[in-house]
């Protein structure tokens, strides 16, 4: 089964204007041009789907399969999975699980950009041993183990016992940041989910796994990615 790599973009970014496609750290295509460059560094993708229903995007998508690399597949998404209003418990269900009949789906989000080709490689890498070892999938997980309070007390540490325990002694917990699912398709048509019991958490670190939701975040980060390709380090 051959792996393949899938970008959702909907039109319409309600928080950030044009985020998919506005110029980011000097990429003219922006989040999405930067995303496809990571994505087809990753030789052992067979296909990257990239679903919309923005023609702005797939009109992108297309030119960059003509001019970079034929793998990129643009998707026109349909209707009534490309608004705010479909739930993502249906758009997984009923659409993304019936893309391929089989293959390996890489799913992955043009919003984290510090997640490169090198990660997604590691990220295969991860998924060949889990399944060795009796998983069925894989997600991108941030480790959490700070302080956490909620409804006016603390929500993963007794302070009862002691007020201010080490950090390294609270109990850990797992973030699903979004920045990479991995499954087969059947997996997923059985599951109808994109995670399962059996899935294996990937520890990603948080400046990996760092995604943009908001405008000031878009501009911080593109901050970010400037200062590092200043110190000579690659964004692919």
């Amino acid at each position: 089964m051959g792996y393949i790599g899938f970008i959702p973009a909907r039109a319409g970014s309600e928080r950030v204007e044009n985020k998919n496609t506005r110029p980011f750290a000097g990429f003219e295509g922006g989040l999405l041009e930067l995303k496809l460059r990571q994505l087809v560094n990753v030789s052992r993708l067979d296909e990257i789907i990239i679903s919309s229903n923005d023609p702005i995007i797939l009109e992108y998508a297309e030119r960059f399969a003509h001019e970079v690399d034929e793998r990129i597949v643009p998707l026109e998404r349909p209707d009534e999975f490309g608004n705010s209003a479909t739930s993502m418990e249906r758009f997984i269900a009923d659409y993304i699980a019936y893309l391929r009949s089989s293959g390996i789906i890489m799913w992955t989000h043009v919003t984290h950009p510090f997640v490169t080709s090198r990660i997604y490689n590691e990220a295969i890498d991860a998924y060949e041993r889990a399944i060795l070892e009796g998983c069925d999938s894989l997600v991108g997980a941030t480790r959490i183990q700070k302080f956490l309070w909620s409804n006016g007390k603390p929500f993963n540490y007794d302070n009862s016992t002691e007020k201010w325990p080490r950090s390294q002694d609270l109990p850990v917990l797992w973030e699903i940041n979004h920045a990479i699912y991995m499954m087969p398709f059947e997996v997923m048509q059985v599951s109808g989910d994109r995670i399962t019991k059996n899935s294996f958490f990937m520890q990603m670190e948080e400046g990996v796994a760092m995604d943009i939701d908001w405008e000031g975040q878009f501009q911080l980060m593109e901050e970010i990615a400037l200062a590092r390709v200043a110190r000579g380090k690659s964004l692919i």
